[in-house]
């Protein structure tokens, strides 16, 4: 693959970032969505994208904080997108600044207004199909560097790297607990942080486990679990919030509705209606938190990743358990969520406790 690729249309825009999976992943959806006024060229070598910019008219230009003081005094770039972590950075530059850990959906909104105030331009053509240029070939990718997003630090340009200190009691909204690791205390760190955040505002729990060991959790059953919540929501009931409320138990301050039983149940529920039900329990019903205890089973679990404002993804010190959270966090960039990594916290739990379950296992 070379490392440039061309969209065969009439002007130029230019997309270049330290991301390499997370802009394969979003230049796609900016060929297909934007408008037929543009030939679209991404590159992941800073030095070719100057060489190009500084030798060929560009319409728009889209990179990130990194390059910006590449592309400062480039003249005749008539249009630039600085992905950012602080909206307010480039506003006095004339710079339009794009948060880069959001929906793509937001992203490419963001990118169309920008473009429509500068250029009218008609955004609802379709694109042709993508080909080479003819006549000219690129270098082939040389020192490609690829910067994997890092759950517990941010690297900012012009600043050494920082552990970012999150207080989970002023998060509103979902939060997912979730790793790839498993028998370290999960479910017991999502519980415990529920009921945390239960003292200083409504909270609902939810497991989303294939199998949860809901009778040890909690022993204090009630008569409705998390499927007829999922039947209630199907049927478009009017008194949803009043049916939560009659479903639900609590533990520790914290409410909570029973996990599904039956492992192939919860598999049969999509992912979108996941997100549907998540989305109603926060417009409806008095919760301000909602916390998700996730497994490996649930459909759509990517995608329900990034609807969390925070990912809270424990871990041990293990060599084994290390290479499953290596394997995770590429797998989350290459599928194009990389996004979730920015808000993702990695919660290293102790050996100790594993231990002991270990050994009470084998009593």
């Amino acid at each position: 693959m070379s490392d440039e690729k061309r969209i065969n249309m009439s002007g130029n825009f230019v997309v270049c970032d330290v991301q390499e999976e997370y802009i394969e992943h979003l230049f796609g959806i900016l060929s297909e969505q934007l408008p037929g006024a543009y030939q679209f060229y991404l590159f992941h070598d800073s030095e070719k994208m100057m060489e190009f910019i500084e030798q060929t008219e560009t319409d728009v230009l889209l990179t990130c904080e990194e390059y910006r003081e590449k592309i400062r005094y480039v003249p005749g770039i008539r249009k630039k997108f600085i992905f950012t972590e602080n909206r307010k950075k480039h506003r006095d530059t004339g710079d339009i600044p794009i948060f880069r850990y959001q929906p793509a959906g937001k992203i490419l909104s963001e990118i169309k207004n920008g473009i429509r105030e500068s250029a009218q331009i008609n955004v609802t053509a379709e694109i042709p199909v993508r080909k080479r240029p003819e006549g000219k070939s690129y270098p082939q990718k040389k020192g490609r560097e690829r910067i994997r997003a890092e759950p517990e630090q941010i690297r900012a340009r012009g600043r050494p790297q920082r552990n970012i200190m999150r207080d989970e009691t002023q998060v509103r909204g979902i939060i997912g607990i979730y790793s790839p690791v498993h028998r370290i205390g999960k479910t017991r760190f999502a519980m415990r942080m529920g009921q945390k955040i239960a003292e200083k505002m409504p909270v609902l729990y939810l497991n989303l486990e294939g199998y949860s060991g809901g009778n040890h959790y909690f022993p204090e059953k009630t008569t409705q679990n998390l499927g007829d919540l999922i039947y209630c929501m199907k049927q478009e009931r009017t008194d949803y919030g009043l049916k939560i409320s009659s479903m639900t138990g609590q533990a520790g301050g914290m409410d909570y509705i029973l996990p599904m039983e039956n492992e192939s149940d919860l598999r049969t529920i999509r992912g979108n209606e996941w997100l549907r039900l998540f989305e109603d329990i926060l417009e409806k019903c008095i919760y301000e938190v909602l916390i998700l205890d996730l497994g490996d089973c649930i459909d759509g679990l990517y995608e329900i990743l990034r609807s969390c404002v925070r990912v809270y993804t424990p871990y041990i010190r293990e060599s084994a358990a290390m290479a499953k959270m290596e394997q995770y966090e590429q797998n989350l960039i290459a599928t194009g969520y990389g996004d979730v990594l920015s808000r993702t916290v990695k919660k290293q739990m102790q050996m100790r406790a594993r231990e002991e379950e270990r050994d009470e296992y084998m009593r």
